[in-house]
C-alpha cells in the first residue's frame, strides 16, 4: 500500500475533521473506536484492524495490579488513548507513559493523547515531561506532517515542540561561551558562574520571573563589552537585592535569592562573547528543560575530565526507571487505599516531609525528576479531595503548605555540578508552579546551600531521608587506581575494608546506600551491568540481599543513553519490607518478568551464586586465560606475517620464540592465523640476547621504551601519593617487572605447559555474543592463544560436546560476568562450578562423540567454502532448515541424556542441585574431561599453526 499524495491527504483530513464535527459528540466510551477508525482511513488505511492495530488492547498495569485497556494499540509505530471532549489531556499524561512503558515486546515509539479536539504526541525515549507536538484537530490537515508515522510507510514526523532539540542548541551556545572564556584565561570557576547567572538570567525573563525582558535588552544595549560590563553585572546586582527595585532601569526586578547572585564577579565581554551571548538569549527558554544544566556540565568539560570522575549525563526514561518504582509506585499505592478526606490530607502532611537524596546527583536531574513526581502525586492527592468534597457539597480551601525543593538533597564532589544543580532545583519549583496552577510564591528562590552540597559522598555525613536515588560514577576497578589516584583508592581500602577483590567503584555507594536507609524505606541506583558479577555483585547486591534488602525493580541489562560505550543495570530495593512481586526487566529492558524473586544476579531463575566451587574442576587446573602481551593492545610483541618473517630472515634464532597468535576474533572470522608473538621464556637478559638475539633487538626498540615510560609515571604517582598521605603504599608492580621486561605481561606458562600435552585444545572467544551460541574451536598446540580467549587443555570430542551443549551455555549464561551486556567466560565462576554428567554409559559418549563429528563436519565444508564460524553461526539465529542447527539439536539430546536430566524441569535447577551434591562429596564427584571413559576422540580437525618458513 502506497501513501497518499500531499494533497489527497489534506483532503481526507479535513473529510476526517468534518465528520467528528458533524457525528461525532466526543464521548469517549461510545465513540474512541470510530474516531481511531477514520484517522486511520484519512491517513491512507482501510482501517484500524487492517492496518493491523489493536482496539482496547489489554496491559498489566504499571504496579502489577490489575488489567488496563489501550484504546489503540499499533506497534512499534504508536499507543492512541482516547478522552472524551474537553478533557485537561494534561492530567493524563501518568497513564500514557504507564501504558507505554507496560506496552512490551515491540513498545510503540510515539503514544498520542486525544480529547477529539486536540492530540498530544509524546516521544518519550526523547521528552519525557512535555508532549513534542500538540495539534488541534482543525490544524490537523495542515500539520499532517506531525503523525506521518500513521502513514502506510511510515515517514519522519517535523515536530513542532521539540524541546530536547532546543535544550541541545541553547546548551551548545552557552557551553561555547563558557570554553572562550576559559581558554582566554577567565578563571574557571568565574566563567562558571557568569554563564549559570547569565542562563538564570534567559530562563528567568522568558518564565515571567524577572519582567522587562531586561537581560536581553541590557544585551541589545550594549554597545561593547565594557557597557555590557555595567549592563549586565548591575542587572545582577540587582536580582540579588532584597525587595523590588524601586526605579531605574531595572525597576520592578524582584529578589531572586542570596545563593546564585551572592557573588557577582564581573567580566569585561569580547564583542565576540557578546554576540554569542545575544544568540543564546534570543532562545526561548521557556522552552529549554532544565536538561540544560546537565547538558551544560558535561559540554563545559573535556571528555578525560568526564571520564576520570565518571560524570555521564542520563536520560530521563532511565531516571524514570528508578525514581517510579522507588518514589511513585509506593506513594501512589497509598493513595489508591484511602477513601475520606482526612486519610487523605495525613498523606499530603507526610509528602511535605518526605526525604530524598542523591548522593551523586551531578547536575541535579535526578533531584528534578523526582520533586516533578511527587508534586505530580500531591496534586493527584489534591483532586482527590476535591473530588470529595464537591460530592459532599464541601467547600475547597486554600493550601498552605507544597512540597518543597529543599526536601529533595544532594552531595556530589564536582563544585560546579553542585551549582548547577541549586539552579536546576531553584527552577523546578516556577516550573511546577506553572503546570499546576499554584499561587505559591515562588521569589525569592530557595537557597539551597545547606540542601545540595559539595563534598565526596564516600567521606562525608549524609542527611537522614526517606529515599535514595541516583546514577553514582562509572569506574571500573581496574581504571580506579589511574583514575582517581593512588592515594585515594588507598583511602577507601581504609575507610571500607569490607569491599575488596575486583568490585569496581560504584558498589561503594550501594553498601553505604543500603546501610545509611531507615527501615521499611527504598533505594535505587542506576549502575554498569558488573554490578551484577564477581566480586561488583558481592560487595553491592549480594550485601543488600544479605542484610534485609529486597531487589522489588530492575533492569537486568540494557545499553546505556549517554555516550559511554556501557551497558547498565538499574536496581531498585526496600530495607526490611518485602511487598509482594517483583518485576525484572530483560532483553535491553524490552521484556518484563513478574517473579516472587529477583537474585543478586538480577536474575528470576534459580539463584546460582551460592554454587560451589568444585576441587575437580580446579586440580588438576584445565581452564586458563590466554596470554595478555602487555602494553597497548600489544604493540611491540605482536607482529603481522612479514615483520616475521624478517626478523627470522636476519636471525634464525629467533624462529624458536616467535609463535602464531590467536585472538577471538581472529578465531570466529578468519580462516588463517596472520599474528604473531614475541614469547622469550627465558628469565636472563644475557641468555635471551644469545639465543635470540633479533627478536630481542627488536623487544628494545618496540617494548623497553614503553615499559620504563610505565616505571617513571608509577613513581611519579608514588611520590604524589606519599606527598598527599603519610599512610600510602607505593606501588612497584612495573619497576619489579623491569628485571624481565621482555616476557609478556602474563605469559601464563602453566597453560602452555597443559596445552602442549597434546596435539590440540579446545578455545573459545572469552567474550561471546548474547544471542549466539558459543562457539569453541579446536587449536592446535602450537598456536599460543591471547587473552581474548579461554583455553580448554582437553582434546576429546566428548569434553567438546559438553562445552558446546546448551547446558553449559545455560550455566554460562547465570553465572559469568558480562562485557557490554554480552556473556564473558569467568574461569573461577563459571568452569570452576559447573558440574559434569555423572555417570554416562558408552552409549551416551558415543552419541556426543557422533554429534560432535556431525559439527565439525558441516563446519569444516562451509568453512571451505568462505563462510566463517561466526557466519555459520549467526545463520542459527534466522528460521528455516539448517544443517548446522540439526546437529547441535542433536548433540543438545544426546548432553541431556548423559546428564539424565529431566526436560520438564527447569535445567539450572537441576544444574544447581547437581553442584551442591557434588561439592558435599567431592571425593565421590566426576570431574570435566574424559577420564576413565572409552571413545572420547574420533577426530583430528583442529586450527593449524602457520610456518614462517
Amino acid at each position: 500500500m502506497s501513501n497518499p499524495s500531499p494533497n489527497v491527504l489534506r483532503q481526507a483530513l479535513d473529510n476526517f475533521v468534518r465528520y467528528r464535527r458533524e457525528y461525532l459528540s466526543g464521548d469517549e466510551k461510545g465513540e474512541a473506536q470510530v474516531f481511531c477508525d477514520r484517522l486511520f482511513q484519512a491517513f491512507g488505511h482501510e482501517g484500524v484492524k487492517e492496518a493491523g492495530a489493536t482496539l482496547e488492547m489489554r496491559l498489566k498495569k504499571n504496579n502489577s495490579r490489575g488489567t488496563a485497556f489501550a484504546d489503540l494499540m499499533w506497534k512499534p509505530r504508536c499507543l492512541i488513548e482516547m478522552k472524551k471532549s474537553g478533557t485537561d489531556l494534561s492530567k493524563h499524561y501518568r497513564q500514557a507513559f504507564d501504558y507505554w512503558i507496560m506496552a512490551v515486546p515491540d513498545r510503540p515509539r510515539y503514544v498520542i493523547l486525544c480529547n477529539f479536539d486536540e492530540l498530544w504526541v509524546y516521544d518519550f525515549d526523547s521528552q519525557l515531561d512535555a508532549p513534542v507536538d500538540r495539534i488541534s484537530l482543525e490544524a490537523l490537515p495542515k500539520r499532517h506532517d506531525a503523525l506521518s508515522f500513521l502513514l502506510p510507510i511510515e515517514s519522519k514526523p517535523i515536530f513542532h515542540n521539540d524541546l530536547v532539540a532546543v535544550t541541545r542548541g541553547a546548551a551548545r551556545m552557552v557551553a561555547a561561551l563558557f570554553r572562550g572564556l576559559h581558554d582566554r584565561g577567565v578563571e574557571r570557576t568565574v566563567a562558571q558562574r557568569f554563564v549559570l547567572q547569565s542562563v538564570m538570567g534567559m530562563f528567568a525573563e522568558d518564565i515571567g520571573l524577572l519582567p522587562g525582558k531586561y537581560f536581553t535588552r541590557a544585551l541589545e544595549d550594549a554597545s561593547n563589552g565594557a557597557s555590557a560590563y555595567d549592563l549586565l553585572f548591575g542587572l545582577f546586582r540587582e536580582m540579588n537585592t532584597p525587595g523590588s527595585t524601586k526605579g531605574g532601569r531595572y525597576i520592578g526586578t524582584p529578589y531572586f535569592n542570596g545563593g546564585l547572585f551572592a557573588n557577582i564577579s564581573p567580566i569585561e565581554l569580547t564583542n565576540a562573547e557578546l554576540s554569542m551571548l545575544r544568540d543564546a538569549a534570543a532562545t526561548d527558554w521557556s522552552a529549554v528543560r532544565p536538561e540544560i544544566f546537565g547538558t551544560l556540565f558535561e559540554g563545559s568539560m573535556d571528555a578525560g575530565e568526564r571520564h576520570a570522575q565518571g560524570a555521564h549525563f542520563t536520560s530521563q526514561t532511565d531516571i524514570a526507571s528508578v525514581v517510579i518504582p522507588t518514589i511513585v509506585t509506593p506513594w501512589r499505592d497509598r493513595l489508591n487505599k484511602v477513601s475520606s478526606i482526612a486519610e487523605i490530607e495525613k498523606l499530603l502532611a507526610e509528602m511535605f516531609s518526605y526525604r530524598v537524596l542523591d548522593p551523586a546527583c551531578g547536575s541535579g536531574n535526578f533531584l528534578y525528576v523526582a520533586y516533578r513526581e511527587m508534586r505530580r502525586l500531591e496534586r493527584e492527592a489534591l483532586d482527590m479531595i476535591n473530588e470529595r468534597r464537591r460530592s459532599s457539597e464541601i467547600a475547597a480551601q486554600s493550601r498552605l503548605a507544597y512540597v518543597a525543593p529543599d526536601n529533595f538533597h544532594g552531595i556530589d564532589n564536582n563544585a560546579f555540578a553542585v551549582e548547577i544543580a541549586k539552579v536546576t532545583m531553584m527552577l523546578a519549583k516556577k516550573l511546577a508552579a506553572d503546570e499546576f496552577g499554584d499561587a505559591q510564591q515562588v521569589l525569592p528562590l530557595d537557597n539551597l546551600d545547606n540542601t545540595i552540597v559539595h563534598a565526596d559522598a564516600l567521606f562525608s555525613p549524609w542527611p537522614q531521608v526517606d529515599a535514595i536515588i541516583g546514577n553514582p560514577p562509572f569506574v571500573a576497578r581496574r581504571d580506579m587506581a589511574g583514575e582517581l589516584g593512588s592515594d585515594y583508592t588507598q583511602r577507601l581500602a581504609r575507610a571500607y575494608p569490607q569491599i575488596g577483590g575486583v568490585s569496581n567503584f560504584v558498589t561503594y555507594w550501594f553498601q553505604k546506600s543500603h546501610d545509611h536507609l531507615p527501615d521499611q524505606r527504598r533505594a535505587g541506583l542506576v549502575a554498569t551491568a558488573a554490578i551484577r558479577e564477581n566480586d561488583s555483585r558481592k560487595a553491592s547486591l549480594d550485601y543488600i540481599v544479605d542484610n534485609d534488602g529486597v531487589i522489588v525493580e530492575a533492569v537486568s541489562s540494557k545499553p546505556w543513553s549517554g555516550d559511554a560505550a556501557v551497558h547498565i543495570s538499574i536496581v531498585n530495593w526496600t530495607k526490611g519490607i518485602d511487598p509482594g512481586k517483583k518485576k525484572l526487566w530483560i532483553s535491553n529492558g524490552e521484556l518484563y518478568l513478574e517473579t516472587d524473586y529477583i537474585s543478586s544476579s538480577l536474575s528470576s531463575r534459580v539463584d546460582v551464586r551460592h554454587a560451589k566451587a568444585l576441587p575437580k574442576n580446579q586440580r588438576p587446573q584445565l581452564c586458563f586465560q590466554g596470554q595478555t602481551p602487555g602494553i597497548t593492545k600489544g604493540i611491540g610483541y605482536i607482529l603481522d606475517t612479514p615483520t616475521a618473517v624478517s626478523l627470522v630472515r636476519k636471525d634464525p634464532g629467533s624462529e624458536d620464540v616467535i609463535f602464531p597468535f590467536l585472538g577471538g576474533n581472529e578465531m570466529l572470522d578468519k580462516p588463517v592465523i596472520d599474528r604473531w608473538v614475541i614469547d622469550v621464556s627465558t628469565d636472563d637478559v644475557l641468555d635471551a640476547r644469545t639465543s635470540a638475539a633479533g627478536a630481542m633487538s627488536y623487544l628494545e626498540e618496540n617494548v623497553l621504551p614503553k615499559r620504563q615510560a610505565l616505571v617513571e609515571r608509577e613513581k611519579a604517582a608514588n611520590e604524589s601519593g606519599v606527598a598527599k598521605d603519610a599512610a600510602f603504599k607505593p606501588e612497584l608492580q612495573h619497576q619489579r617487572f623491569m628485571s624481565r621486561w621482555w616476557h609478556l605481561w602474563r605469559r601464563r606458562s602453566d597453560m602452555l605447559t597443559a596445552i602442549q600435552q597434546s596435539d590440540r585444545y579446545i578455545a573459545t572467544s572469552r567474550h561471546a555474543t548474547q544471542n549466539r551460541m558459543t562457539v569453541f574451536v579446536f587449536v592446535s598446540a602450537d598456536v599460543h592463544p591471547g587473552d581474548a580467549l579461554s583455553v580448554f587443555a582437553l582434546d576429546d570430542d566428548y569434553s567438546f560436546g559438553i562445552l558446546s551443549s546448551s547446558i553449559h551455555r545455560t550455566w554460562l549464561d547465570a553465572r559469568c560476568s558480562t562485557f557490554k551486556g554480552d556473556p564473558r567466560y569467568t574461569p573461577t565462576t563459571v568452569w570452576d562450578s559447573f558440574p559434569w554428567p555423572q555417570s554416562p554409559t558408552r552409549q551416551d559418549v558415543d552419541s556426543i562423540v557422533k554429534a560432535v563429528e556431525d559439527i565439525i563436519a558441516v563446519r569444516s565444508k562451509f568453512l571451505e567454502r568462505g563462510v566463517s564460524l561466526s557466519s555459520q553461526y549467526d545463520s542459527l539465529r534466522r528460521p528455516g532448515k539448517n544443517v548446522l542447527r540439526e546437529a547441535h539439536v542433536a548433540l543438545d539430546a544426546a548432553v541431556i541424556k548423559a546428564y539424565q536430566l529431566d526436560p520438564n524441569e527447569d535445567t539450572l535447577t537441576q544444574l544447581l542441585a547437581l553442584n551442591q551434591t557434588l561439592a558435599a562429596d567431592p571425593d565421590a564427584a566426576r570431574g570435566p574431561g574424559p577420564s576413565g571413559l572409552d571413545g572420547c576422540r574420533s577426530t583430528d580437525y583442529r586450527l593449524e599453526a602457520p610456518t614462517l618458513s
